[in-house]
């Protein structure tokens, strides 16, 4: 691997983005290359890339989640990246240092595997975990809401070993091997938002034998919304929509 392209979707993100420090030492990184990609056309944010060297793209209709960092892996092809550098799915509200980075370019460099995933932490102390790994759902794991537990059922990461195999890891933070993704289709974009990361994972683990590897080591800090805890919101709508359209599709074996 050569080189790392990090794609970053802003929906009204402008202050995430441009008050992030890290985000900006990265950037200047010679084998890193952070996208920016606006879902609201900010002028603001647009002026702020193209002091900063962002590479900066826009549009005037609003697209999901999915869509907009298939766009960005578009874009990033058309920057030069090849089979054998790595894409990055990364949230606007994301804080990851510089060093981590370097550590995280050095640790899959050589590798074999193809997905991998990073340990997230609600607080910069980095005590309190965020458990953004997690098990395939099931139409059983309904159970699991009549028992008041997360509908998906989490790792327990104090248990998990660095280089741990996962099923599927939260899209805040996703690396992928540039040609998996291309062989993937990238992101499903009949979904929205929620779920797509759950079905990207499933895809290549069933389709390409691919698994989520789990870097404990490499470490950051992630603010989430979880918008969808709120049952009047059109989050949860999305939400309950896109896990039936992943359950269906997993159960029946409805691959894209």
């Amino acid at each position: 691997m050569d080189h790392m392209y990090i794609s970053i979707v802003s929906h009204g993100n402008d202050d995430d983005i441009i008050d992030n420090l890290n985000l900006k030492e990265i950037n200047s990184l010679s084998n890193v290359t952070v996208i920016i990609r606006d879902n609201l056309s900010s002028q603001r944010l647009s002026k702020y890339c193209s002091s900063n060297n962002f590479e900066y793209n826009s549009s005037d209709l609003c697209l999901g989640f999915g869509s907009n960092n298939n766009i960005n892996f578009k874009v990033s092809r058309d920057l030069g990246m090849s089979d054998n550098d790595c894409f990055v799915v990364c949230n606007p509200d994301l804080n990851i240092s510089a060093k981590m980075i370097n550590d995280l370019f050095s640790r899959i460099s050589g590798q074999s595997s193809q997905i991998y995933s990073i340990n997230l932490f609600f607080d910069d102390e980095f005590s309190i975990m965020e458990y953004s790994i997690r098990k395939f759902p099931t139409f059983l794991s309904f159970f699991n809401v009549l028992k008041g537990k997360s509908f998906t059922d989490p790792y327990d990461k104090a248990d998990l070993e660095d280089g741990s195999i996962v099923d599927w890891a939260a899209g805040s933070f996703l690396v992928f091997d540039a040609g998996l993704y291309e062989k993937l289709g990238g992101f499903d974009e009949k979904y929205f938002m929620y779920f797509e990361d759950v079905d990207i994972c499933y895809r290549a683990k069933r389709v390409f034998f691919q698994d989520v590897v789990y870097l404990r080591d490499i470490i950051a800090t992630h603010q989430g919304g979880y918008k969808n805890r709120n049952i009047f919101s059109k989050h949860f709508r999305w939400y309950f929509s896109s896990l039936f359209r992943f359950l269906f599709k997993s159960t029946f074996g409805i691959m894209k």
